[in-house]
């Protein structure tokens, strides 16, 4: 069954155009933005979605919150991608988070620093959504990484809070976004912050805990191998003893993926 086009909302009035060709607002007349995103280095996030909108938005075009500017927060340090200055912003106050929550952009490279309330605040209204989903987890957005990004070299990025280096992880072990860590918070390259997102809203937590509960149960199989085998401690012919048994074991179950 063919399901109808998602409204798209005016930025200017907040008006749903149910047409996907339409081009301006069927209320004001206003433009209505293009599918994809907006530039990053001149954007406002939405506090109910967290989706980037062109600065000077009322509406966000993807869920018809109302938009509004929190500046002049005060901003932690250099933006760890490319060294310029981060500017202080906020996330407006909304009925779930009455206080709203900060956040720091990057004007020049379209960086977001998200300290950790904001990004377990975020994470959190993302899953929330997920919530009674039943799509199949192979349908979960992911990103495709370059063959080789995980084994070359890994350039770590210093904290633009406490200045100390980094962790590079791959966000829910299977996303493909690789963010930037730490006990501070987390910081987003132009464009990663959505696509986090995107995996989290479509099952993409569901499938990280499955990846785990898989890989624990590969363990207890290795675990349950090597306790059935015959232990001939200092019988250097028995072919799975001492050493030998570990090597076999290591060849079989470390080298593969169940």
């Amino acid at each position: 069954m063919i399901q109808p086009a998602r409204a798209r909302y005016c930025p200017g009035c907040g008006g749903p155009n149910p047409d996907p060709r339409a081009t301006a607002c069927r209320f004001c007349d206003g433009a209505l933005i293009a599918a994809g995103l907006p530039d990053p280095r001149r954007t406002i996030r939405c506090s109910a979605c967290a989706a980037a909108m062109p600065s000077g938005s009322n509406f966000c075009a993807d869920c018809g919150a109302g938009l509004s500017d929190l500046r002049d927060l005060a901003a932690p340090g250099p933006c760890p991608a490319c060294s310029r200055s981060l500017a202080g912003w906020g996330l407006a106050p909304t009925a779930a988070r009455p206080a709203g929550v900060p956040l720091a952009t990057c004007t020049a490279c379209g960086g977001v620093w998200l300290p950790n309330e904001t990004r377990l605040a975020l994470i959190a209204d993302a899953a929330a959504q997920a919530q009674g989903l039943e799509a199949n987890l192979r349908d979960v957005h992911r990103r495709v990484l370059p063959s080789g990004t995980l084994t070359g070299r890994v350039v770590y990025r210093r904290c633009p809070s406490c200045n100390t280096q980094m962790n590079r992880k791959n966000f829910g072990g299977c996303s493909g976004v690789l963010v930037d860590e730490c006990r501070c918070g987390s910081f987003f390259d132009a464009g990663e912050l959505e696509d986090v997102l995107a995996f989290v809203r479509s099952g993409g937590l569901r499938l990280t805990r499955q990846r785990e509960v898989d890989e624990l149960d590969r363990r207890a199989r290795a675990a349950s191998f090597s306790a059935t085998q015959p232990q001939a401690a200092g019988d250097d012919s028995s072919l799975f003893g001492g050493g030998l048994l570990e090597a076999f074991l290591h060849f079989v179950f470390g080298r593969s993926r169940w």
